[in-house]
């Protein structure tokens, strides 16, 4: 949302609106099966809604600037600088980048999700800084399915 010189704060609000939509989906599913006492139907919803709050507590936001990325959210902070990435990974289809390190693994959401107040200027910064090490992009078809490795913080360790 915010930027400033190379300094962007990207919020992943859109990704907190499709998992609040997903739980509410889900608690009218959940509802209707107990009002038709479908027991296993319901239980299928509290699982599903589960998937909803994932991505509502998971989304957080992105600081990018020029020593590197960080991300925060309900489940923790994690960080990574720009000289410690050697490859880059990027989901074929969604746009996802899987920043590998020395043991070490930064995943940085899709640019879709990204507000567009900042979405074309983080983007080609991020571009630029890996361009700059000569680090290709690797097509991957799981790159969206990757955790962080070994890039976990103290949320008060911004970059």
């Amino acid at each position: 949302m915010e930027k400033s010189k190379n300094n962007y704060h990207i919020e992943m609000r859109s990704y907190r609106i499709i998992g609040w939509g997903w739980i509410a989906l889900c608690a009218v599913g959940l509802m209707i099966a107990i009002l038709i006492q479908q027991y296993l139907l319901a239980g299928g919803c509290v699982v599903s809604a589960a998937f909803g709050a994932y991505m509502v507590l998971g989304s957080g936001s992105f600081d990018i600037d020029g020593e590197g990325l960080f991300h925060r959210s309900s489940f923790g902070a994690w960080r990574i600088r720009w000289d410690e990435i050697s490859r880059v990974e990027v989901g074929a289809g969604e746009g996802t980048m899987v920043l590998h390190g020395s043991n070490k693994r930064f995943i940085l959401s899709s640019p879709g999700g990204w507000d567009e107040s900042v979405k074309d200027e983080a983007f080609a910064f991020v571009t630029r800084q890996l361009e700059s090490r000569e680090l290709p992009f690797k097509p991957s078809g799981v790159a969206a399915y990757k955790i962080m490795k070994n890039t976990r913080v103290l949320p008060s360790q911004s970059v």
